[in-house]
């Protein structure tokens, strides 16, 4: 997107910068928060669980500090190799950064007597105390770990503020979490909040990369995402977990964009649903990435896309690397050069 260079406001003495990674269960909100810290469009956030893939740097930069904050996938019990795949990503990002917040969602109660007394005998979940552990283990590792910070996600659909007490102190019998905030990324409460948060927790540096840039993914990867997220949309509840997108051809012309794209399903049966009758559902799928797409280039864009049956591509390892998901330490992905990285990943 934009090239590296540090901002003039990164040479300044008390700059911060470092690495935050977003983690937690499934449809836990990470996404949804990442995009609006960065005030764009960014990650595929979808109310569907599992949506994100791989890790994603989504690049956070004010006049104070710059924030890497990786958007990591959700932490579930993992059967298939997509998925162990998925899980395997999301750790990886959680080791070696200066921040590491965990977002679990807030559950809802009514307001009352009933909520209150529902809100003091509620407990997380085996699946949540399961991601505690793990992050717990990462930060344990290190002598001078990363703070860890609780992110109560969603918390406009809470009756009651007055509920989040006991709640959060479940979440601290669990883990001795260094602060507690709580959020709705939807309207934009407790954002000031956690801002500070992560501006404390980054060590004083210069940027890694350049004011204007807002992710370390290419625009190639971006339209595949933004493909996908609008297979999410329109889909419904199971197809676009089988359904993965790859760019065969982008270029960018004078005055717009051309890109050619596939969607890989695994059965002929989908990709009879992708295409739908006449055509109508994949022509729909294919404007709406588009206007994503522009929106987020600000381009005009051509968009061209073709449905491919690619067999039992989520069980097969082998196709998963052929498909692109495959592990980003495999692929050099790094800091810059010389900088921080508040310690070593695996």
């Amino acid at each position: 997107m934009a090239d590296d260079q540090p901002t003039d406001a990164s040479a300044d003495p008390g700059f911060r910068s470092g690495y935050v990674a977003l983690c937690g269960r499934p449809n836990v909100g990470k996404s949804t928060l990442l995009n609006a810290l960065l005030g764009e469009e960014l990650a595929v956030a979808s109310v569907l669980p599992q949506t994100t893939r791989e890790r994603m740097l989504g690049i956070w930069t004010t006049d104070r500090f710059q924030a890497v904050l990786v958007d990591t996938p959700g932490i579930h019990r993992a059967k298939s190799a997509l998925n162990k795949f998925m899980v395997a990503e999301a750790l990886r990002g959680a080791r070696g950064v200066d921040l590491i917040l965990m977002l679990a969602e807030v559950p809802s109660f009514p307001a009352g007597p009933e909520g209150a007394e529902a809100a003091a005998q509620w407990e997380p979940g085996p699946g949540a105390r399961a991601v505690v552990e793990q992050l717990a283990e990462i930060v344990s590792d290190r002598d001078q770990g990363p703070r860890m910070v609780l992110v109560l996600t969603k918390c406009d659909l809470l009756g009651e503020r007055d509920l989040l007490l006991p709640i959060i102190g479940k979440w601290q019998e669990l883990h001795a979490f260094d602060a507690v905030v709580p959020v709705s990324a939807k309207i934009g409460r407790g954002l000031d909040t956690l801002r500070s948060e992560v501006e404390q927790s980054l060590p004083e540096g210069p940027a890694y990369y350049g004011s204007e840039q807002l992710s370390d993914r290419s625009m190639r990867w971006h339209a595949a995402e933004l493909i996908r997220a609008e297979l999410f949309a329109r889909l419904g509840q199971e197809l676009p977990y089988s359904s993965a997108v790859t760019i065969s051809n982008f270029k960018e012309l004078r005055e717009r964009d051309r890109i050619d794209a596939l969607i890989h399903v695994e059965r002929s049966s989908q990709k009879g649903i992708v295409i739908g009758a006449k055509g109508k559902s994949i022509k729909a799928i294919s404007i709406g990435a588009r206007k994503r797409i522009e929106a987020l280039t600000g381009r005009p864009c051509e968009l061209f896309v073709e449905v491919r049956v690619t067999p039992g591509w989520t069980k097969d390892p082998k196709k998963l690397d052929e498909l692109g998901y495959r592990a980003q330490s495999e692929l050099g992905v790094s800091p810059a050069p010389g900088h921080h990285t508040g310690g070593s990943d695996e």
